[in-house]
C-alpha cells in the first residue's frame, strides 16, 4: 500500500492559480487547475494580431521585484527578459513634460520651486513610514496635502488618483500612494535615478506558459474551458467541486476567483461568509489598443492631468518592448478605471472609439491617423478591489469558514499593489498554510496498482 498524493483543486488559471499549482505541485501534491477560458492568463492573458502575440492589458514588471525574477529563472524564461530604462511624462494644458530625475522634479513647469520641493519632500517621507494600518485610518488626501500641499496635490497626485480609482479616490486611504512610492523607489539606481522594468519576449503570458510547463512536468493537470459550477460542501466542509453537471471528489478546493464570483459557487457555506464575498465591490477597466505604424511619443507611460479627457494615461508599451518582438507595429494603450457605477462600462465598442478619438486628436493634433491600423477594445469587470478606510475586517482570511477550502485573489493582498509580484508573493501564503494543514488531514492509501491505473 502507498500514501495516496493529495488532490487538490485550483480555481482560475491565472498568474496565481499556475503559480499555486507549480509551489503545490513541488510539494508532492496532485493539482488540477480549472479556468473558464479557453487560455490560462486571466487579465494577464494575451490576443493574437497578425500572427503576433500581444498583452490584452499592459503590465508592469520591475528590477526589484524578486519573485517574479526568480519565477522566470524557475519558469525558464529568462532568455526571453529584457531590461529597460523607461521615461515617464506628464501631459498639462496641451504640453508634454518629462517627469523622471531629480532634475525633471525641479523644473517641472507645471508647479513652482515650492511646490516642486514639497512633493519631492512627499517621496522622500513614504520611506519612512512603515506602519501601514495607521496609514489605512488616513485618507489619502488628507496626507498627500499634509506634506504636498494643494498645487502639488491637484497637479500631480489627483490625476493619478483619478486614474486608477476613478469616481471612488474620496474613500482610498493613504495607503495606495504610500504602496506605490515604495515600490517604485526601490527600481531607481544610480545618479539619473532612471527607473529599471522588464519585458518578455511574446508578451507576460510567455512566464505564465513557461511555468505551465513545468507544471506539467510536476503532474499538474490544466483544464480549459471549465467554469465551475459549484464547489460540493458536506457538513461544513469542501469535499470536491462540480463540472459539467459531474462531480469530482477533491482533498481541498482553492479558489482564485474575485470573491463575488467565489460567492456565487458556494451556496452551502455560512450566510455571512457568502454575503462578506458578494459585498466586496471591484473597479473595472476600459482599455482601448491602439496599434500604430509608428512611434507616438517617446514615454512609457505619460499622466494626464485633464480631467475632461476619458482615459487617464497613454501607456506606450513599444517604448519598452523592442519593437522588432511585435513585427515593428508600436502599441499603445489607452486605460480608462471604471467605478462599478460608471456609465462608461455600457458603451459599445464603437462609442469607446468616437469618445477616445476625438480627445486623442485634441492631444495630438499633429499625429497622422493614416499611421493607426488598428483600434481594440479591451475590457474587465474585476480588475482593482475597492478597499476604503476602515474595512480591514471586510478581507476575508486564505482559511475560509468551509473547512478545506481555501482563497487568494487581489482582495488580500492589501496594503500591496495588485501586481503580479504582490500576486505571487500572496500565492506562497496560501501554499504555506495548504501545506501545513494537509499533515492534519487522514492519510489515505491504496494499492500501487490502484495508483498506477488512476495516473
Amino acid at each position: 500500500m502507498q500514501q495516496q498524493k493529495k488532490q487538490i483543486a485550483v480555481i482560475g488559471g491565472g498568474i496565481m492559480g499556475v503559480a499555486l499549482a507549480y509551489k503545490l505541485a513541488q510539494q508532492g501534491m496532485q493539482v488540477n487547475v480549472y479556468e473558464r477560458g479557453d487560455n490560462l492568463g486571466g487579465l494577464a492573458g494575451y490576443m493574437l494580431y497578425d500572427g503576433v502575440r500581444m498583452d490584452r492589458f499592459y503590465h508592469t514588471i520591475l528590477s526589484s521585484d524578486t519573485m517574479m525574477q526568480s519565477l522566470m529563472e524557475e519558469g525558464g524564461v529568462v532568455d526571453k527578459r529584457h531590461f529597460t530604462a523607461t521615461k515617464q511624462g506628464f501631459y498639462d494644458k496641451g504640453k508634454m513634460y518629462d517627469f523622471n530625475t531629480p532634475v525633471d522634479f525641479m523644473l517641472f513647469p507645471p508647479l513652482n520651486f515650492f511646490q516642486r520641493f514639497r512633493l519631492g519632500l512627499q517621496v522622500i517621507y513614504s520611506q519612512f513610514e512603515s506602519d501601514w494600518r495607521k496609514m489605512d485610518t488616513v485618507p489619502v488626501e488628507k496626507w498627500l496635502l499634509k506634506v504636498s500641499g494643494r498645487g502639488a496635490y491637484e497637479k500631480v497626485w489627483k490625476p493619478l488618483l483619478r486614474a486608477k480609482f476613478d469616481t471612488t479616490a474620496e474613500s482610498v486611504p493613504a495607503t495606495y500612494i504610500w504602496s506605490r512610492l515604495r515600490r517604485m523607489m526601490g527600481t531607481r539606481s544610480g545618479v539619473t535615478s532612471k527607473e529599471m522594468m522588464c519585458y518578455l519576449e511574446n508578451g507576460y503570458y510567455t512566464l505564465i506558459e513557461g511555468l505551465a510547463k513545468k507544471c506539467e512536468a510536476l503532474g499538474v493537470k490544466f483544464h480549459l474551458n471549465a467554469p465551475i459550477e459549484e464547489i460540493v460542501i458536506e457538513n461544513g466542509t469542501a469535499t470536491g467541486i462540480k463540472l459539467g453537471g459531474q462531480t469530482l471528489p477533491f482533498d481541498a478546493v482553492i479558489s482564485t476567483l474575485a470573491s463575488p464570483i467565489l460567492g456565487g459557487i458556494v451556496p452551502q457555506a455560512d450566510a455571512a461568509f457568502r454575503t462578506k464575498l458578494a459585498k466586496q465591490q471591484y473597479l473595472g477597466v476600459m482599455c482601448p489598443l491602439l496599434i500604430l505604424k509608428k512611434q507616438l511619443v517617446p514615454y512609457y507611460v505619460v499622466n494626464i492631468t485633464d480631467e475632461s479627457i476619458p482615459f487617464t494615461a497613454v501607456v506606450e508599451t513599444t517604448n519598452l518592448i523592442d519593437p522588432k518582438y511585435v513585427k515593428d507595429y508600436h502599441i499603445v494603450y489607452l486605460p480608462k478605471y471604471l467605478a462599478p457605477d460608471s456609465p462608461i462600462a455600457t458603451w459599445s465598442d464603437e462609442q469607446v472609439k468616437t469618445e477616445w478619438m476625438r480627445h486623442f486628436r485634441q492631444m495630438f493634433p499633429n499625429f497622422d491617423e493614416k499611421d493607426i491600423v488598428e483600434f481594440i477594445v479591451q475590457r474587465a469587470k474585476f480588475v482593482e478591489p475597492i478597499r476604503p478606510m476602515n474595512t480591514l475586517d471586510d478581507i476575508p482570511s486564505i482559511k475560509t469558514p468551509v473547512d478545506r477550502l481555501y482563497m487568494g485573489n487581489t482582495v488580500m493582498i492589501y496594503p500591496d499593489l495588485g501586481n503580479g509580484e504582490s500576486v505571487t508573493r500572496f500565492a506562497l501564503k496560501v501554499v504555506e498554510q495548504v501545506t501545513a494543514d494537509a499533515q492534519k488531514w487522514p492519510v489515505k492509501t491504496q494499492s500501487s496498482a490502484v495508483q498506477t491505473a488512476l495516473t
